[in-house]
């Protein structure tokens, strides 16, 4: 049986460059010590990968009875989502492209 359990985030509203700089902080450590790192972390994507790793451990609490206490963070996986491409008014009557990136995450818990 795999002692395993996951969590994804699709469409994280961020770049996966923003989002990978603040996964490869904690992985490998202890749920209680990356929800704590991750909590007074003061970037946004701190505050969306501690939403993925709670669910993550929400999932292994309930589905394989497992204690949060006991639970590592075994990897993270950070990749590109779909851009979203728009527009904006600039003078003389022209647009200039921009594009908001999107990316998404995947959380794999262990136990110890």
């Amino acid at each position: 049986m795999n002692r395993s359990m996951t969590a994804t985030l699709k469409y994280a509203l961020m770049s996966s460059k923003k989002l990978n700089l603040v996964a490869s902080m904690i992985r490998g450590k202890s749920v209680l010590e990356a929800r704590r790192f991750l909590q007074f972390l003061p970037k946004k994507a701190g505050h969306t990968l501690l939403k993925v790793v709670n669910s993550a451990t929400a999932n292994a609490e309930n589905n394989l009875d497992l204690k949060v206490e006991n639970l590592y963070i075994q990897s993270i996986d950070v990749g590109k989502g779909p851009k979203l491409k728009r527009v904006r008014a600039v003078g003389r009557g022209r647009m200039h492209k921009y594009e908001h990136h999107r990316s998404y995450c995947k959380v794999t818990l262990g136990a110890k």
